[in-house]
């Protein structure tokens, strides 16, 4: 298998410097891309009218044009500012987010729903304009056409096609990875750069772990390697530090700004049944257990609760503090 593995490494270092590089506009370091930028805003441009036939924006004027300004807040902070970017909300229950070459970037009504203020909005934005920023599309399609060659060519070689295709699967995740990390490092950047805390990078991912453990949803594969939670990850940290050279912080954050965008948010229950994101102000005596019993939600709603206003696994809320439900 080692051997299998330097093969490998051999073929593909030979088709990069036969196929060329080009300069990644944020490390400055040559980077495997087969297509030019005109050619990648075009990739984006077809991509984009596939992923709006398949799923529809969510129908709120109001939310998409808060979403899009705070998006061309975050792109305005980026290494290739000059895209014309273009920010969608999609009518979609799923926590997600998620950028197409050339600046065409999604965040889903779900993952809206769960998110308290617009730093953290902007944060995940910020994560997906680095993806853009640093050509990760590019870079990761331009290595899944060469590693198909190369796979054809060492199983013709070796007589060996599963082995192969697993090293070159196992090298695209690994590069996953790396991509995940840059893209946080460059969010928190770009958060420093407009004015915001770069530290609401770690509520972000606090917030996709809450969910992936209420849900038992598998976490995209990177995130395993934070094995504690991400206030006491190192190398995030380090991250956040070096943001914080741009300064930053000074900006509010924006908690209830970003609620009163998202109340009446139209979520599916099930059943053909739509509930909605609704604010209260939490009195004197409340706890979650409490607000549970007057939601919509099911199945241990109280911990729900603490999910969508981030304080998973036992916060409580505080008199006076503006808070999400489900009615």
């Amino acid at each position: 298998m080692r051997y299998a593995a330097v093969v490998m490494g051999i073929v593909l270092v030979g088709l990069t410097q036969l196929l060329g590089c080009s300069v990644n506009p944020v490390s400055g370091e040559n980077q495997l891309a087969l297509m030019s930028e005109g050619e990648e805003v075009n990739a984006g441009q077809q991509a984009h009218r596939d992923v709006l036939a398949q799923n529809p924006p969510y129908r709120d004027a109001a939310l998409q044009a808060y979403v899009n300004r705070i998006g061309q807040t975050m792109a305005a902070q980026s290494h290739r500012n000059h895209l014309p970017y273009t920010f969608t909300v999609l009518d979609d229950p799923a926590v997600n987010a998620f950028a197409l070459p050339g600046g065409y970037i999604y965040i889903t009504s779900g993952l809206l729903a769960y998110l308290n203020s617009e730093a953290e909005l902007a944060g995940v934005l910020a994560h997906e304009i680095g993806h853009v920023a640093a050509r990760h599309n590019v870079s990761q399609a331009s290595w899944g056409a060469v590693g198909e060659i190369a796979t054809k060519i060492l199983s013709e070689k070796l007589g060996n096609p599963e082995l192969i295709s697993t090293l070159g699967e196992l090298g695209l995740r690994q590069y996953g990875r790396d991509q995940e990390l840059q893209a946080d490092g460059l969010a928190a950047e770009y958060l420093a750069r407009a004015g915001y805390d770069p530290a609401y990078m770690v509520n972000v991912i606090a917030t996709l772990q809450a969910y992936d453990q209420f849900t038992g949803g598998g976490s995209e594969p990177y995130r395993d390697l934070l094995s504690t939670h991400p206030s006491n990850d190192q190398r995030l940290q380090q991250l956040i530090a070096q943001a914080r050279q741009y300064g930053g912080g000074r900006r509010d954050p924006g908690h209830e700004t970003f609620l009163s965008q998202i109340e009446g948010l139209r979520l599916p229950l099930g059943n053909g049944q739509t509930v909605q994101v609704r604010l209260l102000t939490a009195r004197p005596g409340d706890n979650f257990e409490r607000l549970a019993q007057s939601s919509r939600l099911r199945n241990n709603a109280a911990m729900h609760l603490r999910v969508l206003n981030g304080l998973f696994p036992n916060g409580e809320p505080r008199p006076g503090q503006l808070l999400k439900t489900i009615q």
